[in-house]
């Protein structure tokens, strides 16, 4: 019950406030706002120490995440108006690479604080951290909105247009690019499947005989795959349809959860350990899903639009993360947790095996969309992209 309240505290902004960030996150400094993010998480996750109560806690922890709703277009928009298109691959590669290891060693740093010492404890080295990512953003330029200087708009004031015309714009915009209607349908549906039997994964390791110890090596291993696929895709995927990479990495993933469903179905009478390289093989997948993603976004979306596009395209995928665990739940005792596993990952490889076939070009100048000479340039100071081409250096081969 504890982890259901936690997870609408943590997600619920996500859907509902998130959109709206998106407009100040565009309309203000991009260095400003997540600096400002930065230090608001950094006095909420402080005043965990002092919460009497657990609702207090879960309203200070979905306080928390309307400022992360604030940091993360802000953070997206700012890769965009700094990162070349050619690079932008890689950049997505790394936020992921480091995204994924602190999954792995955040909780498991957490665990020691309290072991050793407190709740409190970690909390307060947990805001330490907003401060010293604080200290690091202060470092970089000023990143100003897109087709302005970064010093002029430093002391803008808010725009002149309305706030709810500018929301209108980035929900208008996604509805006419294809690619980016394509790509959060299928993300969408890919983290709907995912969670649907992600959730259920400890009652699957249990029927598989996997114990406690190597329960552990198993996550270990969809972390290593994780990791090291991120490193893969940062490496070589500069030339790929990421398309190709999410479609790809759906039907992999989809394939090897539905052998692990008819497994559980079948009894397979199989050595624990045989499935530790099919999880590793799993999070090598991922990391195509979850870089492609972002990748699509980018390409696709003018610098001064990032923040409203961005917040509102992840709107659906997240909404998706709330109410996948609880279906998958519910067909699982209907049914049974191989049949979920079968099903999602049979589900889960054909959505790939749909974006393997659409693979729509990506890019700004694919007709019917914004054209290059027509998107602001990047603020004074910031490298600007290079010009986009229906098949440019990171997406050679779109059209194919």
């Amino acid at each position: 019950m504890l982890g259901r309240f936690q997870a609408l505290a943590d997600r619920v902004p996500w859907i509902f406030v998130a959109p709206f960030s998106g407009v100040l996150a565009d309309r203000w400094p991009k260095r400003t706002v997540m600096i400002g993010a930065d230090l608001a998480r950094a006095a909420i996750v402080f005043a965990f120490i002092f919460a009497p109560n657990l609702p207090v806690l879960l309203a200070l922890v979905g306080l928390k995440t309307v400022f992360s709703t604030l940091f993360a277009p802000a953070e997206q928009a700012a890769i965009r108006m700094v990162v070349p298109e050619n690079l932008l691959f890689a950049a997505n590669s790394l936020s992921q690479l480091v995204e994924q290891s602190t999954k792995v060693i955040g909780p498991a740093l957490g665990g020691l604080l309290v072991s050793f010492s407190s709740p409190q404890t970690a909390f307060a080295i947990d805001a330490a951290t907003f401060l010293v990512s604080a200290a690091i953003l202060s470092r970089l330029p000023p990143i100003g909105v897109a087709g302005t200087s970064a010093e002029a708009d430093e002391e803008k004031g808010p725009a002149e247009s309305g706030f709810w015309q500018e929301l209108r714009e980035g929900l208008v915009y996604i509805a006419r690019r294809r690619a980016l209607l394509i790509s959060m349908v299928s993300f969408a549906a890919a983290i709907f499947l995912l969670l649907a039997f992600d959730s259920l994964s400890p009652l699957a390791f249990r029927e598989f005989g996997v114990s406690k110890a190597l329960f552990g090596v198993a996550i270990g291993a969809i972390g290593l795959g994780g990791v090291l696929g991120a490193l893969a895709v940062g490496r070589y995927g500069g030339d790929v349809n990421p398309f190709v990479l999410m479609g790809g990495g759906s039907v992999v993933i989809g394939g090897l959860v539905a052998v692990m469903g008819v497994g559980l179905l079948s009894d397979l009478d199989a050595p624990p350990l045989l499935w530790t390289p099919v999880l590793f093989a799993v999070g090598l997948a991922s990391a195509g899903v979850l870089i492609a993603s972002p990748t699509i976004l980018q390409l696709e979306t003018p610098p001064e639009l990032m923040g409203r596009v961005d917040t509102s395209w992840a709107a659906i995928p997240t909404a998706c993360q709330l109410f996948a665990p609880v279906l998958g739940a519910v067909v699982a005792s209907w049914q049974s947790v191989g049949f979920v596993f079968a099903a999602a990952g049979a589900s889960l490889a054909l959505v790939g095996v749909v974006v393997l076939i659409v693979r729509p070009p990506v890019g700004l100048d694919v007709p019917g969309g914004v054209r290059v000479e027509d998107v602001p340039v990047a603020p004074a100071g910031m490298p600007a992209d290079p010009p986009s081409t229906l098949i440019h250096p990171t997406t050679k081969g779109a059209t194919a």
